[in-house]
């Protein structure tokens, strides 16, 4: 029932492109930010992308646990392919930087979906305004919907399956 319930609500209008990373995946949607915006140097390493069939408690942990064993092909690829030597100059300078007058947004694909940054610059080397849109906040949202005509054992499970960070979701 949670499943068919969950698979419904996201693909319906109204959360398209709300939700991302192993929630989305687990419901048998191929979304996934390494693959889309071809940031990084993700286009180096084949990797799969693991989909669910039902997107219920059971599908959102296996993606986890093989987006896990994924990462860690990608790791070993990354660590074969590292130059010798040193990575950083002793002479860089990470201080002071000042991005140029505007505004940015960039994102990412963390392990809950995605992280995102928006950044208003005024030039200077403090950030007019900063935003993070962390994933957990995003997630937490479904909990509701996920939840209607279950029984209160089955909440604690499918908030374990959402796997939210606090910290995040304190805004």
């Amino acid at each position: 029932m949670e499943a068919l319930v969950l698979l419904a609500f996201l693909l319906s209008r109204r959360f398209q492109g709300f939700v991302t990373g192993p929630i989305l995946r687990a419901a048998g949607v191929n979304y996934d930010l390494r693959k889309v915006d071809h940031y990084g140097i993700y286009d180096r390493f084949p990797f799969r992308v693991p989909l669910g069939e039902h997107g219920d408690v059971y599908d959102r942990y296996m993606i986890r646990i093989l987006e896990m064993r994924e990462s860690l092909k990608i790791l070993r690829q990354a660590i074969d392919q590292l130059p010798e030597g040193d990575f950083i100059h002793p002479k860089a300078k990470i201080r002071n930087f000042k991005p140029p007058v505007g505004e940015a947004y960039a994102r990412i694909e963390g392990p809950k979906g995605e992280l995102g940054f928006h950044l208003i610059s005024d030039g200077t080397t403090n950030p007019y305004r900063y935003r993070v849109r962390p994933p957990s906040f995003i997630n937490l949202t479904l909990l509701e919907d996920m939840c209607l005509g279950l029984d209160l054992a089955d909440v604690v499970i499918i908030l374990g399956s959402i796997d939210i960070v606090l910290g995040e979701v304190d805004r």
